[in-house]
């Protein structure tokens, strides 16, 4: 009976703990950070469970909450209102500014593949060092984290002591600052799929490969796993993990290609489809068009001149009367730009002074790897290449800058002239800079 009644999710958890610290080596502290979660699509998973989070900095009365809706709904977005987050932990704790504090949640995060949540941490300490953080220098589209399971996205940090306040501690300005990363650790476990006709296409191809070999080899009389029936050979593969034929990320990355690839071959084989019952049926509407067209040009064709000397007589005061009128609408329509101007700036000092009411944050797709390869670190190192170049070249200019007041003030002692050491200087800079990104 157990070969008919097969579980699809494992009985075992699999613990596993992210540590995720400051890449300056420098302690922003505020008063809360908020940080979005994706569970990645990649490996068959069933779901993570998030246990216990930890962080650093003056803590005092710490308080986590996790958003109630999905945050991948295709908005990217959850309300700042405490109504649409759930409280999981409360508690004090002491000045713990080198060493995280574990903060084991009441209830634990759940996510399946593809969703994500919202974890916002936050102290009402009545100052800007309870909580540490770190500043995201390639903008809100940069992980702060990412493995084979989850992806810790770019989050916001909050300067209120109030939970989801508005007021900043300074009394002015805005509560919330973007760009800003988590910086701490994450337990959570992993709960993997059980093998089943259903899922095949989750596994990876040295899983699929070693199915298809243990079906063809029940279907031949002289292998032992003829005398077996189906439901005993699937029992077989469903008490198999799915790395246990020696499938990892990579394998895993190439099924989802192909998996991909299968979804665009049809979506184009649906677009030709379309496109070719579309021209059909224009096609036989354009002769049907022709012939009605040539129908009435034939019915009317006698009494044109007729009714064009009918005409004449009417025809300048019909003018007058149609000029004007695209004037009154051409003024109407000036009316009517100018309310919509005016509207349009008010509603923008409105949103540029009133509270924020929203998180709004990029939703990478993780598993974009799976298709162009190491793709995303090139683009990370292209961002990273691009910040040192810009800055590398500031630094020249503003060298070669006070080298020139340098120069006006104290006399030269060579025939050099000012302008052109200054020359020198930011054309070294350049090359400089070019041989560095270069290595």
């Amino acid at each position: 009976m157990a070969a008919f009644n097969r579980p699809t999710e494992a009985t075992y958890t699999v613990h596993e703990n992210v540590t995720v610290d400051t890449s300056d080596n420098e302690d922003h502290t505020f008063c809360g950070i908020m940080f979005p979660i994706k569970c990645k699509d990649l490996l068959p998973l069933d779901h993570i469970v998030i246990k216990s989070v930890a962080v650093r900095g003056a803590l005092g009365p710490l308080t986590v909450w996790v958003s109630n809706e999905d945050g991948g709904n295709g908005r990217n977005q959850v309300q700042l209102d405490p109504r649409q987050w759930t409280k999981l932990y409360e508690k004090t704790h002491k000045y713990s500014k080198h060493s995280y504090k574990e903060l084991f949640l009441d209830q634990p995060i759940r996510m399946s593949p593809g969703q994500v949540k919202c974890i916002y941490i936050h102290s009402t300490l009545p100052n800007d060092e309870a909580i540490v953080y770190d500043n995201s220098y390639y903008g809100m589209s940069s992980k702060r984290y990412d493995d084979e399971k989850l992806t810790i996205l770019t989050g916001r940090a909050h300067v209120s002591p109030e939970v989801f306040g508005q007021n900043p501690i300074w009394g002015w300005g805005n509560a919330w600052r973007d760009r800003r990363e988590f910086v701490g650790r994450l337990e959570y476990g992993t709960v993997y799929k059980l093998w089943n006709p259903q899922v095949q296409p989750k596994f990876g191809g040295k899983f699929q490969d070693c199915a298809r070999v243990l079906s063809l080899c029940q279907r031949r009389w002289e292998s032992p796993f003829s005398m077996l029936p189906d439901e005993c050979i699937y029992y077989i593969l469903n008490m198999c993990r799915w790395d246990w034929f020696e499938d990892d990320g990579d394998t895993m990355k190439q099924r989802r290609k192909r998996e991909k690839q299968r979804v665009r071959e049809l979506q184009q084989q649906e677009q030709q489809q379309q496109q070719s019952g579309q021209s059909e049926e224009g096609a036989e509407a354009e002769a049907v068009t022709r012939n009605v067209e040539a129908e009435a040009q034939a019915t009317t064709g006698c009494n044109r001149g007729s009714m064009d000397t009918d005409d004449d007589g009417d025809d300048d005061g019909d003018d007058e009367e149609y000029v004007e009128d695209d004037d009154a609408e051409e003024e109407e329509e000036d009316e009517e730009g100018d309310v919509n101007s005016e509207a349009w700036s008010d509603d923008e000092d409105q949103i540029h002074d009133g509270a924020i009411q929203s998180f709004t944050f990029h939703n990478v797709d993780s598993d974009d790897e799976d298709e162009n390869g190491d793709d995303s670190d090139d683009e990370m190192e292209t961002a990273r290449n691009a910040w040192v170049r810009r800055n590398f070249a500031r630094i020249q200019v503003l060298r070669a800058l006070a080298a020139m007041e340098d120069g006006e003030e104290r006399p030269h002692t060579n025939s050099w002239s000012t302008p052109f050491k200054a020359t020198l200087l930011v054309l070294a800079g350049t090359v400089t800079a070019g041989l560095l990104l270069s290595m």
